[in-house]
């Protein structure tokens, strides 16, 4: 549609309509410190022992916003102060406040009453202690009340969240901490009979979608106050992490102002449990008669190790020789601990024990194991036994050796990129069998694992509204596609496509190219759609792979998440 067209051309941004934030204060603990760390050397004498960290709890964000290109799936109605807001709001853009030969063909009334818009709650969540231009998923939902049937294929144009504050008899708006904009991943399940599985069209997730606009304020609370005090902390901290720009500035006597440090800028949580495991000005050999204390009571298997090993790292590289002689200990708490401790101070001879518990499937540290690894990006051999984990018999850990690699941008992953902001398709060398995995968080991606991924015809597929349709005969060489658009539910004629899924992808979800009359690539579907297409074939048998969608729960990865933190404010 022209508006639709025109806001595409614009690329302006629409400003949302703050609502309300649950700004509850919720009280929280310290990291790791209880009654049995207590008792530990690594946190007696440490800066845990005097402070505590403020604004460790995620800020949630919100705000209203439009989803475009929904075709006739979208609504015109609109709640009145939602929509005086959007209107005052778009006026004051650019495009939209232009006369002549620059000014949008359409007026915002006219977006918002089109069916192919629909205004929609914007929710996000920033972590803690990132820094400016930190992105995070977000969550669209279209407005109680509304018509709007499904955001399948749509995409939220650029709108400010905001903080939002409920008071008795109305609300305080709060400042603009992000933006948002990106297109909306559905579920691929969401008309699902399975009750599992089911989801509402009418909401959606914009993977990666929410941009910080500023650092999250990260502080030391100070348990008793003191200017003297405060002055100590902050030059420990400031010896340990060493630079042009102070980390710790303390500022009064109870707070210390935290500053993340470049080389922490994609791991601050671990920056931060670092800084509450610092040592504070003791006498001459007392770190080095703590290291020994230390290397003792981490034989110990009810001891709190992740916490010792942070203590290691605290004092330094002087404690490696120590570590080294633990590498090699029988008892999988000592030897990971160990090992992990080194890899982070940088000791090549550290790879092999954590490597050795990554590659065996009994040992119950493999999957940090994998994690530590992918940090340890100038380690060489660190990527080596990641990509020998490509070809591992679990389909999970293959996934994790993939995002490691992903993540150090090893040369082994063939990227490309599918339509202008589609998704990312990657391309994984493997002889442990054909894996097709699609990422729900963070990125849109699709990675096929193996050697050739392919479509054995027959077979047929086509999604619920009738988007897409795929088919082969029992014979052909080629698939067949058909593509119905959105506006006026027209069907392409028949378009041949390689049976291959490393160019059938990108032959869905690149945007169209035209010869002639004819289209010769490109049919722009979704990514979720996309995903959709690639799941059921699989499931069916008729792509030779196996699907897997990633999987969201931490706690099944991991375990359970310790809450941390104490109470603090949201800024």
């Amino acid at each position: 549609m022209l508006w639709h067209k025109a806001m595409s051309w614009a690329g302006v941004a629409l400003c949302l309509l703050p609502l309300a934030c649950d700004n509850k204060k919720k009280g929280e603990m310290v990291p790791g410190v209880g009654n049995p760390l207590t008792q530990s050397k690594a946190f007696r004498d440490t800066v845990s022992e005097v402070a505590w960290i403020e604004g460790l709890r995620r800020m949630r964000v919100r705000g209203c916003g439009i989803v475009a290109g929904l075709g006739t799936r979208g609504s015109s109605e609109c709640p009145r102060k939602v929509r005086q807001r959007l209107l005052q709001e778009m006026y004051k853009m650019e495009r939209f406040a232009k006369m002549g030969r620059d000014a949008l063909p359409v007026t915002p009334e006219q977006i918002i009453d089109d069916r192919d818009t629909a205004v929609v709650m914007v929710e996000g969540e920033i972590p803690a202690a990132v820094s400016a231009g930190t992105r995070f998923d977000l969550t669209v939902r279209a407005l109680p009340g509304t018509q709007t049937v499904s955001l399948e294929g749509g995409r939220l144009y650029g709108c400010d969240l905001r903080i939002h504050r409920d008071i008795p008899g109305g609300s305080i708006e709060g400042q603009a901490l992000a933006v948002a904009a990106g297109p909306v991943f559905i579920n691929p399940w969401a008309t699902s009979e399975t009750a599992a599985t089911r989801s509402n069209p009418r909401t959606g997730t914009v993977l990666g979608g929410g941009t910080a606009k500023k650092a999250r304020r990260i502080r030391l609370v100070l348990e008793h106050p003191s200017y003297r005090r405060a002055i100590m902390v902050a030059n420990c901290i400031n010896t340990r992490f060493p630079g042009r720009d102070k980390v710790a500035d303390g500022q009064t006597p109870a707070h210390i102002k935290l500053r993340i440090p470049p080389e922490y800028a994609d791991n601050p949580r671990h920056f931060l449990d670092l800084v509450r495991h610092l040592y504070l000005p003791t006498p001459p050999g007392f770190l080095d008669r703590r290291a020994l204390e230390l290397a003792e009571e981490i034989l110990d298997p009810a001891a709190p190790h992740a916490d010792i090993a942070l203590a290691f790292e605290g004092i330094g590289r002087t404690t490696l020789p120590l570590l080294q002689k633990l590498y090699s200990d029988t008892r999988d708490h000592v030897s990971y601990y160990a090992g992990l401790t080194g890899l982070r101070l940088e000791d090549p001879l550290a790879v092999e024990p954590v490597a050795a518990h990554a590659l065996n499937p009994r040992s119950p540290y493999r999957v940090p194991a994998i994690k530590a690894l992918t940090r340890a990006k100038r380690m060489y051999r660190s990527a080596t036994t990641l990509r020998a984990l490509l070809d591992d018999s679990d389909p999970r850990i293959r996934v994790l050796a993939y995002e490691g690699l992903l993540e150090c941008d090893d040369p082994t992953i063939v990227s490309m990129l599918v339509g202008s902001d589609n998704f990312h398709l990657d391309l994984v060398p493997s002889t442990s069998g054909n894996l097709i995995y699609a990422k729900r968080t963070g990125q849109r991606r699709i990675a096929l694992f193996g050697e050739t991924v392919a479509c054995a015809p027959p077979l047929f597929f086509c999604d619920e509204e009738g988007m897409i349709t795929i088919t082969a005969e029992e014979d052909d060489q080629k698939l067949t596609l058909l593509r119905k658009t959105k506006y006026s539910n027209r069907v392409s004629p028949p378009i041949p496509a390689s049976l291959n899924a490393a160019e059938l992808i990108p032959m869905l979800g690149d945007e169209p190219v035209v010869e002639g009359n004819e289209l010769v690539h490109g049919l722009n579907v979704p990514y979720s759609l996309v995903v959709k297409a690639l799941a059921d074939l699989c499931r069916s048998g008729a792509i030779n792979a196996d699907f897997t969608l990633e999987r969201t729960s931490v706690s099944e990865f991991f375990g359970p998440i310790r809450e941390s933190g104490r109470g603090e404010s949201d800024l």
